[in-house]
């Protein structure tokens, strides 16, 4: 038989660069998973049955030293303080199946013990290779180590006849270290096994895992998974004929009486090989062989609805009577639909004109929808926007199966109505606000409700950054309800702020001041008003001069900023007059709490900049210090009082002119 190009590459090449491990147990002739649980990851599995063990069941997540139990994962909350790594799913391929594990809690013991024991009755095939071997994880944490040093678990794993002969044996030494780190999901199971030959008049195999180890200083806490016996051989691989090589399912309608074509290939391996095809009805619990499919194609015409599995096994012509000695290939779905039944369609009718309208379809594999209006669609969830009066009907779907089967059924819809609006549309400034309206109802919802006031007011203030469309629901006093929308226009991108730094006290009677622009926006535009009779349009203003009669103690500078799209926006800014402007410091204060002179400071340091003022007591220890001149020093040092006498001060600063002034005096605190 001649294959196409790109099956030969899949059924030959591709297998190659898979694990031949994974392969090779599609036909285990034991297999130990210990059980499947359930979402609860808190469900304790099932005791093995007497003997196969040494040590004790346990019905906890957290075994007692000494004991094992069957679960999906070590808790969440780790046991034993700690002590085992968080372990969150068994050695099973996937994660949906909640597989099983023996999790054994060890103690220090100088004796070797059973971890598992089974007999296997099953009639395998003199002369032939088989693999026995089993999954094995450490799930002591390497965080709290034993303080002697590791203590890894060293594992003895044989295949016994039924008088106790050993037909081979292995150990895991030096011992499974520490698993970790883990991968981004979960921690991996370490893989050990053998092959062995099985041996003339035998008829029954017992196979053990045992516990040895030489110090025993620390116990070793372990889980084991999937012990497993299987044939070795060739690689086994099929496809479907005429389908890309990733297709494992293939679905047919049984009015179709189609025919539908499996191709396989095995290994070079036997000196004769002879090939079976095998068919499963109850998803590959039990296999059985189809008389006279013996080739390496399998063809069938499907005329009955049911679901199929297919596999192709192999092994010596003189052996393919026994399917204990076959490999068996990757398995094929063919699934023979017939006329789609435990379906349902439903609607969310009645609906207010102005809602969505929505259908709703499942049990199907597609679908194919028609109505009123000229309505089409082919999706499931199928659905009309805002739905109008004449939107009400009878609709139908053809509901498919995935093989292609149909039939037809219909659902009624109502649309009943009410009318909404919303408004102004407007041209706003970035910044701005303005108050939208909406129709009379008896609840709103607007939305987005970003820059706005309220989501449930009938006339909420917007503030949006940038063009923004409101969408508003209202509801009437029956429950009906409909949608309207606003579209608020923000006409420049940044928001005009107008920002004045400058000078914060004047002295009276003549002074200076200064100014500058510290506004936000794309500006074009600037006027100030400087309170002293000048203006300028200008965004750096030059100095402003002043004279300041004796009634006056404030000083208003405006400014007025706006940027090309006309965006304006006005600041104030306040000058405080003070009458001395002369920086002191006081020769003597007196904290006593009266209200009078009780505080160390520079006074009238108003124009002062950079100002840096420190106290030090006669042994030249620093007790006071401060950049801020308004920051007063209240003679006391932690809460405790200073003695009376002289402290000396330095002072210095920059003053209006950007001078720096350096000053020095003494002062008396005086109690």
């Amino acid at each position: 038989m001649r294959l196409k190009k790109w099956r030969y590459w899949f059924l030959i090449i591709v297998p190659m660069l898979w694990n031949l491990l994974s392969i090779a147990q599609s036909n285990p002739i034991y297999l130990q998973t210990f059980g499947a649980g359930n979402a609860d990851p808190n469900t304790i599995g099932t005791a093995l049955p007497n003997g196969r063990t040494y040590f004790t069941f346990s019905d906890s997540t957290c075994p007692p030293p000494g004991s094992y139990t069957i679960m999906r994962r070590t808790p969440v909350v780790s046991c034993f303080g700690g002590a085992w790594i968080l372990l969150g799913r068994d050695d099973s391929p996937g994660n949906v199946d909640f597989g099983m594990m023996m999790v054994i809690n060890n103690t220090t013991n100088t004796n070797n013990r059973l971890v598992y024991k089974d007999t296997v009755t099953s009639s395998l095939c003199t002369g032939e290779s088989y693999h026995y071997g089993f999954a094995v994880i450490n799930v002591s944490s390497p965080e709290i180590q034993c303080p002697y040093g590791p203590d890894f678990p060293v594992l003895e794993y044989k295949i016994e006849d039924r008088n106790g002969n050993i037909i081979f044996k292995d150990t895991t030494r030096p011992g499974v270290g520490y698993a970790g780190p883990p991968p981004p999901f979960t921690y991996k199971f370490s893989h050990y096994g053998f092959d062995f030959i099985m041996p003339g008049g035998v008829n029954k195999l017992v196979l053990s895992i045992s516990l040895l180890h030489s110090t025993y200083l620390c116990a070793e806490d372990f889980a084991i998974d999937n012990v497993i016996i299987y044939p070795v051989g060739p690689i086994a691989n099929i496809a479907f004929d005429n389908e890309p090589p990733t297709t494992i399912v293939k679905s047919v309608c049984f009015q179709q009486n189609k025919t539908i074509s499996i191709s396989g290939l095995v290994g070079n391996y036997y000196p004769n090989t002879a090939l079976q095809w095998q068919q499963s009805t109850d998803s590959g619990g039990t296999w059985t062989d189809l008389p006279g499919a013996n080739t390496a194609t399998y063809s069938k015409t499907f005329s009955v609805p049911d679901t199929f599995i297919y596999r192709l096994t192999a092994s010596d012509a003189s052996t393919i009577a026994n399917p204990n000695c076959r490999v068996a290939s990757n398995t094929l779905r063919v699934n023979v639909d017939g006329l789609p039944k435990g379906y349902t369609i439903s609607s969310n009718s009645p609906v207010c004109s102005g809602q969505d309208l929505t259908f709703n379809a499942e049990g199907g594999a597609s679908y194919v929808w028609a109505g009123p209006n000229g309505f089409f669609d082919n999706v499931s969830y199928a659905h009309i926007f805002n739905s109008i009066l004449a939107d009400s009907g009878t609709y139908y779907v053809r509901v498919f199966s995935n093989g292609g089967c149909s039939t037809t059924d219909s659902i009624h819809m109502k649309v009943i109505g009410t009318d909404v609006y919303a408004g102004p549309d407007t041209a706003i400034c970035k910044g701005r606000t303005v108050v939208l309206q909406a129709s009379q109802g008896s609840a709103y919802a607007w939305t987005p409700a970003k820059g706005l006031s309220g989501i449930s007011l009938r006339n909420p203030k917007a503030t949006p950054d940038f063009t923004t469309r409101y969408n508003v629901r209202v509801t009437d006093s029956f429950g009906c309800s409909d949608t309207a929308n606003v579209t608020i226009k923000v006409v420049n991108k940044n928001t005009v702020i107008a920002g004045i730094a400058g000078t914060e006290y004047m002295c009276r009677i003549y002074d200076s001041a200064s100014f500058k622009d510290i506004s936000k926006g794309s500006l074009v535009k600037w006027y100030w008003n400087f309170g002293n009779g000048q203006s300028a349009a200008v965004s750096d203003p030059p100095i402003q001069y002043y004279n300041i009669p004796s009634n006056q103690n404030t000083i208003q500078v405006s400014l007025a900023v706006a940027d090309s799209y006309g965006c304006a926006d006005t600041v104030y800014h306040i000058i405080k007059v003070e009458n001395n402007c002369f920086i002191a410091v006081p020769n003597a204060f007196t904290p006593n709490g009266d209200g009078n002179n009780d505080y160390l400071y520079p006074l009238n340091a108003y124009k002062a900049t950079n100002l840096h003022f420190r106290v030090f007591n006669r042994n030249g220890l620093l007790v006071f210090e401060t950049r801020d001149w308004t920051s007063k020093w209240n003679g006391a040092i932690g809460g405790v009082p200073q003695a009376s006498g002289v402290y000396v001060w330095l002072m210095d600063y920059s003053d209006a002119s950007g001078k720096r002034i350096a000053l020095k005096g003494t002062t008396v605190l005086i109690r």
